[in-house]
């Protein structure tokens, strides 16, 4: 039997299908990660209706749900949010696209995420309109995502423990025969912004290098609690612009 929904979304990603249509994944706040078909979107007399299914759109989808078929369609669409710092500034843009890559190889398809997709909605839209901005903030991001997949770093940093396990998620003694540990400065830059206001955050500034390595750390981090999770290519661009 087939029914319609009407959700929230957001684009992570479009594959070219035929000549025409292309094949869309939406993370949907009522139904999880959702693929979709789109047929006829890439002919000339439809292009302004292809402009909808950009990555990091937010979209009101009205869907047809059948759960007998892997590939559904959409009935009605239209924009949630209109992006205008993150469609112009290059540094936003290349945070957001980082932001949507992460969740996408973390996300499980067909799984309900409601607060996860309330979180990551007003991090695109804070990202989009804030006038204040912090290189901090995809750091930031991982930290706050991992809380809700469920492997949050432990919050128990003490002089005696002042490097952080990768593989275990707590702070612990130092010991040079353990492989996935974080070094000493790292561990701590990660017990301050494990701390931070988030809403005071460009006041926390540390120096480009260690920026870059406790990306590398966490993006390691996530690879050790995620099977399968992938490499994170728009981390390059990051680099780059920062």
């Amino acid at each position: 039997m087939t029914t319609t929904f009407f959700s929230k979304g957001i684009v992570f990603r479009i594959i070219k299908y035929g000549e025409t249509s292309i094949i869309c994944d939406i993370f949907t706040k009522e139904k999880g990660l959702r693929s979709y078909i789109v047929s006829g979107v890439r002919m000339s007399k439809t292009k302004t209706k292809a402009n909808f299914y950009r990555p990091l759109n937010i979209l009101e989808i009205t869907a047809y749900d059948s759960e007998s078929d892997k590939l559904s369609r959409i009935k009605e669409v239209g924009f949630s949010h209109v992006y205008r710092l993150i469609n112009t500034d290059v540094i936003r843009s290349s945070v957001a696209l980082f932001i949507l890559e992460v969740t996408r190889n973390a996300l499980k398809t067909g799984e309900e995420e409601r607060e996860l997709f309330d979180y990551l909605e007003k991090t695109l839209i804070t990202l989009d309109t804030s006038p204040k901005f912090s290189p901090l903030i995809h750091h930031k991001f991982l930290l706050d995502l991992s809380a809700y997949l469920g492997f949050e770093p432990m919050q128990n940093y003490e002089e005696n423990k002042p490097v952080f396990n990768l593989l275990n998620g707590f702070f612990e003694e130092e010991n040079t025969s353990v492989q996935y540990v974080m070094d000493k400065e790292t561990s701590e830059i990660l017990k301050d912004l494990m701390k931070y206001d988030k809403e005071k955050l460009e006041n926390f500034v540390i120096p480009r290098k260690t920026r870059q390595k406790l990306l590398e750390d966490l993006i390691i981090y996530y690879r050790l609690h995620i099977p399968g999770f992938k490499e994170i290519l728009s981390k390059e661009v990051l680099e780059m612009v920062f």
